[in-house]
């Protein structure tokens, strides 16, 4: 005698009989997932993780070796997730996600660069031509993981339209979905060791020269540790910290800063 139902979690293939002890799917019981289902006996497949996604973070890139004259910048944008095991597989858009990267001058556009990261030459950026295309490492484009040279497959795009992205008139906004039949996608299959955080558990997702001030929303889907699909929409570009006194009553207070230094001068006489 025992569990004769195929379905139940100590079905006993022997039985002949029914004896009524089956424990049938009633609930998560994966303590780690958001739906964990305390009195569950028998998981039933619907445990929800939660979102390996921690947070964007901007960095900026020193191109003083470049020919810049206008104050240009080059950040560095990254999504950090909480395994290393978890990946990012695409960034995308649709009718109601969409997908803006804008600046208030101009994206800098090197004419050998291009729109993604692994499509540009990586011999032309090697020290023996630094000084023949000083600004090459400083092109503007889209990745998912920093390799100029993918380890197998190469990044590719579905329904993107890069021509906005390198206009060169201000200000640039680089927007995408948000209408009816505008999903599209820039993607890397799974497999793809790019997919993978590096040694700081981050991705990299782009990188913008402009003289501008960077803004937009991207959205972002991939695997978690356990191989379940993740998706995090509509997420707002950081803005990078400006140093300064930002103490009102200062006799320098900076209207620009964000982050106060320690450097406010309060009045005595000043």
């Amino acid at each position: 005698d025992g569990c004769t139902d195929t379905i139940a979690c100590n079905y006993y293939f022997l039985a002949s009989f029914d004896d009524g002890s089956c424990i049938l799917p009633d609930g998560c019981t994966d303590s780690s997932a958001t739906n964990y289902a305390t009195n569950a006996l028998c998981d039933d497949g619907s445990c929800v993780y939660p979102s390996p996604f921690v947070g964007l973070s901007l960095e900026t890139v020193d191109n003083s070796s470049a020919t810049f004259t206008n104050g240009e910048v080059t950040y560095r944008l990254y999504a950090e997730l909480n395994s290393s095991s978890a990946k990012i597989t695409q960034i995308f858009t649709d009718e109601t996600r969409p997908h803006l990267i804008a600046t208030t001058t101009t994206f800098y556009n090197d004419a050998l660069g291009a729109n993604v990261q692994d499509v540009i030459n990586e011999t032309l950026l090697s020290p023996s031509f630094a000084s023949t295309f000083p600004d090459l490492p400083f092109d503007s484009w889209l990745t998912i993981g920093d390799a100029y040279t993918s380890a197998s497959d190469p990044i590719f795009s579905v329904g993107w339209d890069w021509n906005v992205f390198n206009g060169s008139t201000s200000p640039s906004s680089w927007s995408q979905g948000g209408t009816i039949n505008s999903d599209a996608s820039v993607l890397r299959v799974p497999t793809d060791p790019e997919t993978s955080p590096d040694a700081n558990n981050k991705i990299l997702l782009g990188q913008f020269t402009t003289s501008g001030t960077l803004s937009g929303v991207i959205n972002i889907s991939g695997l978690d540790q356990n191989g379940t699909g993740w998706e995090e929409n509509q997420l707002s570009i950081p803005q990078m910290a400006i140093s300064g006194c930002t103490d009102t009553l200062a006799c320098n207070y900076n209207i620009t800063a964000t982050l106060d230094d320690g450097s406010c001068i309060l009045p005595d006489g000043c």
